[in-house]
């Protein structure tokens, strides 16, 4: 989902993801495959983010192309535990940047370097596991933004878990908000290995662009 959550993958653990993602909107397909999300536990509260991928872009006025997508790098740090607390509650300040400047000039990345403060929550509420995310965007290249978001999901079995999003970008005053809808789910394949997908789509732009359909599929590798 692209809400992010409090958790981290414990001390001396990682958490990898390996993925397709994708975005569609009227001639134009924009791919990540794959999009590779490194994450290791420093101790039980921190955790390491590294991300970058594969990007590909197809329009309908010319022919496939790709190169290195924009990247991540992240630290997260959650200083309260459910346990305890009652809620667990972490901030995950990261900078966005581009690896070459000419998949900028090719559409493959965003222009310009980020840096995001967002902070995150979850709590469950009998079967309902719910998680919130909210913090401002900083862009050298632009006008600042915020992104927040809100994803439940529940347990179908041992194994399976269904999930429901919204998630949403805006101005810092609260104008020109896109909004987006995502439904997924979690299979655990084996102790090391789970399975992730969804797909959704934007509902709402505040600048009357085309709206997006949104799409993840990918494995969270453990150990």
């Amino acid at each position: 989902m692209i809400t992010d959550d409090p958790g981290t993958p414990g001390n001396g653990k990682w958490e990898n993801n390996l993925a397709i993602t994708f975005s569609h909107v009227p001639n134009e397909w924009s791919l990540d495959a794959p999009a590779i999300d490194l994450n290791y536990g420093w101790g039980d509260h921190i955790q390491l983010t590294l991300q970058s991928s594969v990007a590909l872009l197809k329009r309908s006025d010319h022919g496939l192309i790709g190169g290195v997508g924009g990247a991540e790098a992240a630290v997260k740090w959650r200083f309260l535990d459910q346990e305890t607390h009652g809620v667990d509650v972490s901030m995950f300040p990261r900078i966005l940047f581009n690896v070459v400047h000419s998949s900028v000039r090719r559409g493959l990345a965003e222009d310009g370097t980020r840096f995001q403060i967002p902070f995150q929550a979850a709590k469950k509420f009998g079967p309902i596991d719910l998680d919130v995310e909210f913090g401002p965007l900083i862009n050298s290249a632009g006008p600042g933004e915020l992104i927040y978001g809100v994803v439940g999901a529940t347990d179908l079995s041992k194994t399976t878990s269904v999930m429901a999003e919204v998630h949403a970008t805006s101005r810092t005053n609260f104008t020109r908000d896109v909004v987006a809808l995502n439904l997924g789910f979690r299979h655990t394949l084996n102790e090391h290995t789970i399975w992730i997908a969804s797909l959704g789509h934007e509902v709402h732009s505040g600048e009357d662009a085309s709206l997006a359909f949104i799409g993840y599929c990918g494995l969270q590798l453990l150990y």
